[in-house]
């Protein structure tokens, strides 16, 4: 199933909307709210989106293992093509490898910490302007045409993709 995602100005339309699609039958818990200010939702009850998914440490700490896959294949095959043979070494040289991954890995997560998801990117100066991207993930095609229905009657909710 794909998100379902709505741009609006007025958070009052979208507490509405948000009963409306609660009252069709669409669980809370697949509904999520990304707003510029949490307190806001808080306050009008909306369901805003965790604190992991609104960042990207998943993304870039998968980023960062691929890097750090690179240098450590670097590493192995210079030590390799260098002649090293001892197996005491190896065990040093693999044992040094991995580390190169964990802290690529952990490096790029610390990056992903700082930047706003990638799949919410687009809507990034929207949302800096003070309007809410409302989120539904329905989990099957009935729970789709609920959601779909439930935000038809709310005008000022804008689909976006």
């Amino acid at each position: 199933m794909s998100q379902l995602k709505y741009l609006t100005n007025d958070i009052d339309e979208l507490e509405s909307a948000e009963h409306d699609l609660e009252k069709n039958g669409v669980p809370r818990e697949h509904i999520h709210v990304l707003a510029n200010n949490d307190g806001e939702l808080l306050a009008h009850n909306l369901p805003p989106f965790s604190d992991w998914s609104k960042r990207d440490i998943l993304h870039y700490g998968i980023r960062g293992m691929i890097i750090g896959l690179l240098l450590s294949s670097a590493i192995l095959l210079g030590c390799y093509f260098y002649g090293v043979s001892d197996p005491t070494a190896w065990i040093v040289i693999a044992f040094v490898a991995t580390l190169v991954v964990g802290f690529c890995a952990w490096e790029g997560g610390l990056v992903g910490i700082n930047k706003m998801n990638h799949a919410f990117e687009k809507y990034k100066d929207s949302i800096q302007k003070g309007a809410y991207l409302l989120v539904v993930d329905p989990t099957s095609n009935t729970e789709e045409s609920k959601a779909r229905s439930a935000v038809a009657s709310h005008p000022d909710l804008h689909s976006v993709s």
